[in-house]
């Protein structure tokens, strides 16, 4: 036991003689050549945590890759000598995080872009740390500055599902929202379909912030090129909206001249479409104009027609369902009719009634014929069955008859 002790005190002062003369340690067993931290970590142990579970870990970054200095030192002005940067400036660090990623020779065996800080330059955030904001978002905001993690990490920072509330730090700060004259977006999009798809059905395609404004070169999308982003998921209705009057005619309202996908589904706050809308939201514009507002008028009582025969084909298929009556192909023919409804939700965007006509002609259609089909059948069935009534009632008037014979027939004897 006193050996031990002897070898442990003679390892310890050998070791701090080395600290104080700046002599590198010898090395050390696997675990401590394995620690990325080296020894910043015996200072710094909250941050050793971290950065040991980064995915910067097993790439052979270390933390003098970002702070500089001596990683091998106990001794602080050994570890912060010559070449230590320390924390960087706000301002300093995306520059520092692209001295590796902006580098097509480190990056390429990743296969990822090199281009993020070009993107990061021009965007907002990166336009307004240039003018001096140093408040603005810089890479660690969002990736974090030790803890970084691969993106499909679910742990990660920029995992989709936790994407709105990484943006939320900022975007969901009133206080720092206002100062800068912009409004609490973050509360709007968490009312909306694209969230509720996201977080309540844990739909990893839902729309997040970087699915519309983009993640490295984030801004609003330019006046005119809301379609295009709306379209990369709404390509259907993006071709709609371009081949109908909207694309290239004005809203009727001033400073709107050029209606969008906004005009009248919101930016963040978007909500799950609803037919009715097709008659009430042209007014939001044309209010006052009698031939704009007939176009979606006509749209709307189109559709509600079509919907309505619809809905009373599905009626009829239920009932025969409960009978039952063989209705395998009627469901079949019942859904050929709520997709011809969809694609005129779809087709509505052109703003051209003769259009949506085209599918809701063709739903309504499909729709009285399963009607008049059903209603034959259950016509038919019915008759059988008063036709049947009748055959028992005779049967059991027979029977009844008969007896009454016999009885009197046994009686007599």
């Amino acid at each position: 036991m006193r050996t031990a002790l002897a070898l442990l005190f003679l390892a310890a002062t050998a070791a701090t003689a080395r600290a104080q003369t700046g002599t590198p340690a010898p090395p050390a067993g696997p675990a401590a050549v394995a620690a990325a931290s080296g020894r910043c970590g015996v200072c710094h142990p909250a941050e050793r945590v971290q950065f040991e579970k980064s995915r910067h870990v097993p790439e052979g970054v270390r933390c003098v890759s970002c702070h500089g200095g001596d990683d091998h030192s106990l001794d602080t002005a050994i570890a912060h000598g010559p070449g230590y940067r320390g924390r960087p400036a706000r301002r300093d660090i995306p520059k520092l995080c692209a001295s590796c990623h902006a580098d097509e020779a480190q990056m390429r065996p990743y296969g990822l872009p090199v281009d993020q800080y070009a993107l990061y330059q021009i965007s907002g955030h990166g336009r307004r740390l240039a003018h001096g904001d140093d408040q603005a978002a810089v890479c660690s905001d969002c990736h974090g500055a030790h803890e970084i993690l691969a993106p499909r990490d679910p742990a990660s920072s920029t995992y989709a599902l936790n994407v709105p509330q990484t943006c939320g730090r900022c975007h969901g700060n009133t206080a720092l929202m206002r100062v800068r004259g912009r409004a609490d977006v973050v509360r709007t999009y968490q009312s909306s379909v694209h969230a509720r798809a996201l977080t309540g059905k844990g739909n990893l395609r839902a729309p997040t912030c970087v699915s519309c404004h983009g993640a490295h070169g984030a801004a609003p999308p330019a006046l005119g090129s809301a379609d295009k982003v709306c379209g990369q998921c709404h390509t259907v209705e993006r071709r709609y909206y371009a081949a109908g009057g909207h694309a290239g005619g004005s809203s009727g309202r001033p400073g709107d001249p050029h209606p969008e996908c906004v005009t009248c589904h919101e930016a963040h706050g978007v909500q799950p479409a609803r037919p009715e809308r097709l008659g009430t939201s042209c007014v939001m514009c044309h209010e006052g104009d009698s031939h704009r507002l007939d176009l979606g008028r006509r749209i709307w009582n189109g559709y509600r027609t079509a919907t309505g025969e619809a809905d009373k084909a599905a009626a009829l298929v239920a009932k025969a369902d409960a009978i039952p009556i063989p209705t395998e192909d009627y469901h079949a023919r019942i859904e050929e009719a709520h997709t011809y409804l969809r694609e005129a939700l779809s087709a509505a965007h052109s703003v051209q009634p003769e259009v949506v006509a085209g599918f809701t002609t063709r739903a309504r259609a499909v729709g009285e014929e399963v009607q008049k089909e059903l209603q034959g059948k259950l016509a038919n069935l019915r008759q059988h069955r008063y036709v049947l009534i009748a055959f028992w009632f005779y049967v059991l008037l027979t029977l009844f008859v008969l007896k009454r014979f016999r009885d009197q027939a046994t009686r007599n004897r």
